[in-house]
């Protein structure tokens, strides 16, 4: 049986991740802004928000904006361990149904793979494409039992 393969996990997490953590930042940096504005009393007379707990306002959106950045590091960790096992599963899913000794991911064109395939003997197979099916099996059109070519 081979292992089931999510390719579309980690890179939704990673790109989520990446839009938290630039939004985290953002919040921090504007309330940092707001904090050392109210700080030096730049706006006593025309501030939007003069009340007298503006400085604990500005302290409450940093709070938050790191909240959403630790938010967003947390996603972008899930997602570099999601990447890391779907490629363990892919190199042992195809050791397993072909018997190459190691497989060199090149890229990936659409939904199959690009790689280039070592055998027990030392042949090495270039640029060979890789398609998974839903089950996490390898399918790949090349013989590989003749000659590399």
């Amino acid at each position: 049986m081979y292992a089931p393969i999510d390719l579309q996990t980690p890179l939704v997490a990673q790109w989520t991740g990446i839009l938290l953590v630039v939004a985290g930042a953002a919040v921090i940096a504007h309330g940092l802004w707001r904090r050392r504005r109210y700080q030096r009393h730049f706006d006593d007379q025309d501030a939007r928000y003069a009340g007298p707990d503006r400085l604990r306002d500005s302290l409450r959106e940093v709070v938050a904006g790191a909240g959403v950045l630790v938010i967003g590091a947390v996603a972008l960790s899930y997602a570099a361990f999601g990447s890391a096992q779907a490629n363990e599963r892919i190199t042992r899913n195809v050791q397993e149904k072909y018997g190459v000794q190691s497989v060199q991911q090149e890229r990936w064109q659409g939904n199959a793979l690009v790689a280039d395939l070592t055998m027990p003997d030392g042949t090495v197979h270039r640029d060979v494409t890789i398609v998974f099916e839903p089950s996490g099996e390898p399918r790949i059109s090349r013989d590989l039992s003749s000659p590399a070519g």
